[in-house]
């Protein structure tokens, strides 16, 4: 039999098939073991980056070594880094794993994984991370983690001793040069730079004092007794790797109250620490457990020179932490938090050849394996980054059990389609001559013709509701690059956005087209003008199967439904995006991107329900919100979007949305922050100023102000609050605009603002402004809310 090691999981303890003769006939499909059995990682030690699908999870990966790189200078109180996944099998711990190998020459990497029964305190945490050290084994036989980086303890303490002069040395520098390098060189009877190894532990006796003091003064320790303990055991568990003195560092970390600290700090002493906590799912639905473990991470945060990776799934984080946890540990918990997706079709098959290759399958099974797999199929209709790892691992884990029992060869398949004719194909040769009249190919119903026209038909009626035709050149009112407040007047003269006080116009319906200017309405229909008709006629059939086929019946807008028009023209059902956003569709790209409105729609319907659970357990972030605000101003044509600093408020900006007619300022600042709301409150009453004597000067009315700020269920209180803290003057309140977002809205908000993030890093195969086209709609309730006239006071 041949056996492979997964890529997917860290090397088995059992020899690999590298070095492994197969037990039978070489080449033979049925003696291979199945590549894909093994799908779970168990632990972060062990994963091969050679090994893995390069471009999974690539850019958190990314992410996460760039922020170990970044903090490994800063010393403490680092925010704590949350890895969530929707459910298990998404590779949470083989992306630790990754991480591992990338930092294992910057950081010691001490991973902790909680067993069912451990007290939740420092001891545990101790006692884990030193069993996880002690297990996992580097490149050199007989080390291990803990061995490797005690001896690099030891490393360090004699490069500060040169430095500092205390150790005669007749090349120091050379000396400092080797004890920066590695350290299994240094303390390995086989090593390259042993002699230095050797020397040391001949005047291991004279150095001890020493050693033990810088020690004592790294780790507090007062006892000078304490303090060689702890030096012996480092020094004996990194020169011979005694596996008495790892009982003796367990126990020096923990039967002290401070020994885990002290560990740590130890570790430290040669690189900065990283605590990977994983495998928390034996405290699901333990509250007490969840609030124990937020409160001891944040706290071994605040260690010198540590640094803390958490690990979990979404139904833990939901029903272990989230809303059970205090504002402000939920607030420090969450502040670096990065949510792992699920598999694209290419990294799926990236996984299989590997899989394949790594179990040393013949190039002809290789092959047939992979058109009998058909992972592109597989993918259809699922939803953009929903595909975990496991899942799909184990469904091709069915299909070879099913692919060797039919065979698992090549041959077979070729004389199964030798023996097939044309006739019986789904697709015939279009070169061959044509069947009868009377005859259709074998597994259809419909000729070519009808085939083609119930295809188009069901994907018209598979379209979701915020599908817009916006990426269509037949609705693009304006040239590319011109400005909307640029334009030559309109005949008759009207503005391109209504009052305040009436509905928003159709942009397109408002301006005059491009080829015939002034526009005759009784002009004989050109074919651009008959194919707009036919698609707008596709479109008010829609709308009639989604009013249940009544053309009289209300909108579900909530107002109500403009009359229907005599001639073919845009649908009054437009969504305030499209109102806001006639021009959007300038800067999308049709052709050029890989992905459809379709898969954008099914991501963005994906990703809102992984945020639905922190939209029920965390206040909304304004941060998130802003990033929208700021995307749509500057997309938005019929928008004049500014940012300015306010004054005396260095860094901080306010932005504002200019409509025909309206300034709207947002308040994206938390409630508590006195000084940034008054100091907007300053800044408001000057733009109302401005406004009215611009307004006195040309004699045009002035443009309403008001100020836009949100709030979610648990800003209620606040709210309250802020209302009586006289934050806002008296003459100014009338003009605020509190929107409350819900936890569905909420989650919309996140979504739209996620997989825009994921276009512009290109982890999305979409282009922001395409994103933005085909997904305006969906927050159509958003941009509703924000444009909508304040109410008119008596």
């Amino acid at each position: 039999m041949k056996r492979f090691d997964s890529p997917f999981s860290p090397a088995p303890d059992v020899p690999s098939s590298t070095g492994a003769a197969p037990a039978a006939s070489s080449g033979a499909a049925d003696e291979v073991l199945n590549p894909f059995a093994t799908d779970v990682c168990p632990g972060p030690f062990g994963v091969d980056e050679a090994r893995s699908v390069p471009g999974m999870n690539a850019d958190l990966l990314r992410q996460l070594t760039t922020t170990v790189d970044e903090r490994a200078g800063q010393q403490r109180g680092q925010p704590l880094v949350l890895l969530t996944a929707p459910r298990a099998g998404y590779g949470k711990t083989h992306l630790l794993g990754r991480l591992a190998a990338a930092a294992d020459e910057q950081a010691v990497i001490v991973p902790v994984a909680f067993r069912s029964g451990d007290p939740v305190n420092w001891h545990s945490v101790a006692r884990r991370g030193i069993e996880a050290m002690d297990r996992a084994e580097t490149g050199t036989p007989g080390w291990s983690k803990l061995r490797q980086a005690c001896s690099g303890v030891v490393a360090s303490l004699l490069r500060r001793l040169i430095e500092d002069g205390r150790l005669p040395c007749a090349n120091p520098e050379q000396a400092m040069r080797v004890l920066s390098g590695s350290v299994e060189d240094i303390f390995d009877p086989n090593g390259q730079a042993h002699l230095i190894g050797q020397w040391l532990m001949k005047h291991a006796s004279q150095l001890r004092k020493p050693l033990a003091e810088r020690i004592g003064r790294q780790l507090a320790i007062v006892n000078p007794a304490e303090a060689e303990d702890w030096f012996q055991t480092v020094y004996d568990l990194g020169t011979q790797g005694e596996s008495q003195s790892t009982a003796m560092l367990k126990e020096l970390a923990t039967s002290h109250i401070e020994g885990c600290q002290r560990l740590l700090r130890l570790l430290a002493i040669w690189r900065p620490v990283v605590l990977l906590v994983d495998h928390l799912d034996a405290f699901y639905r333990n509250a007490d457990a969840g609030l124990q473990i937020a409160s001891l991470l944040l706290d071994v945060t605040e260690v010198e020179g540590v640094h803390v990776v958490l690990s979990l799934n979404q139904d833990v984080w939901q029903a272990t932490f989230g809303h059970h946890l205090p504002s402000a540990l939920e607030d420090r918990l969450t502040a670096s938090q990065l949510l792992l997706r699920g598999l694209t079709a290419g990294e799926a098959l990236a996984l299989v050849r590997l899989r394949l290759t790594e179990a040393k399958v013949p190039t002809e099974e290789h092959s047939a394996f992979e058109k009998f797999l058909d992972v592109p199929r597989y993918f259809m209709g699922r939803p953009l980054g929903s595909v975990a790892a496991r899942s799909f691992l184990r469904h091709a884990s069915h299909q070879w059990q099913a692919f060797m029992s039919s065979g698992g060869s090549v041959a077979p398949v070729e004389s199964l389609l030798e023996e097939e004719s044309e006739d019986d194909m789904l697709l015939p040769d279009v070169g061959a001559s044509p069947p009868a009249p009377a005859q259709t190919p074998q597994g259809t119903l419909f000729d070519a013709e009808t085939s083609h026209f119930m295809k188009q038909t069901a994907e018209g009626l598979a379209e979701p509701i915020a599908a817009l035709p916006q990426n269509e050149p037949f609705i693009l009112p304006i040239a590319p690059g011109t400005k909307v407040d640029d334009s030559p007047p309109i005949a008759p003269p009207q503005s391109l956005l209504p009052p305040v006080d009436s509905p928003l116009l159709d942009p397109v319906a408002a301006q005059p087209t491009q080829t015939t200017p002034p526009p005759a309405p009784e002009a004989p229909p050109s074919d651009a003008s008959r194919s707009v008709g036919n698609f707008e006629k596709l479109r008010e059939m829609l709308d009639r199967l989604r009013r249940g086929n009544n053309p009289d019946a209300p909108e579900t807008t909530g107002e109500a439904a403009a009359p229907q028009p005599e001639v073919p023209s845009p649908p009054q059902n437009e969504s305030v995006a499209q109102k806001l956003a006639g021009v959007m569709g300038v800067a999308a790209s049709t052709g050029g991107s890989e992905i459809g409105q379709t898969e954008l729609i099914a991501r963005f319907e994906a990703v809102k329900a992984q945020m639905l659970p922190e939209a029920e357990s965390r206040s909304l972030d304004l941060s998130r919100v802003a990033e929208l605000v700021r995307l749509a101003g500057r997309r938005f044509p019929l928008v004049r979007f500014s940012e300015t600093e306010l004054p005396g408020q260095t860094g901080r900006h306010v932005m504002s949305w200019s409509l025909q007619g309206m300034d709207i300022v947002f308040g994206l600042a938390p409630f508590t922050d006195a000084v940034w709301w008054q100091t907007l409150s300053g800044y408001a009453a000057g733009k109302i100023a401005t406004g009215l004597a611009a307004a006195a000067r040309t004699g045009e009315p002035a443009p309403v102000l008001k100020i836009v700020t949100f709030k979610s269920d648990r800003d209620t209180a606040l709210w309250a609050q802020f209302q009586e803290s006289g934050s806002l003057p008296e003459g100014l309140r009338n003009v605020v605009d509190p929107i409350h977002v819900d936890t569905r809205s909420m989650a919309a908000l996140y979504a739209m603002q996620r997989i825009i993030k994921e276009a512009e890093s290109g982890a999305l195969p979409a282009e922001p402004s395409q994103v933005m086209s085909v997904l305006a709609r969906e927050l159509d309730f958003f941009w509703k809310r924000v444009t909508r006239p304040l109410p008119v006071t008596s």
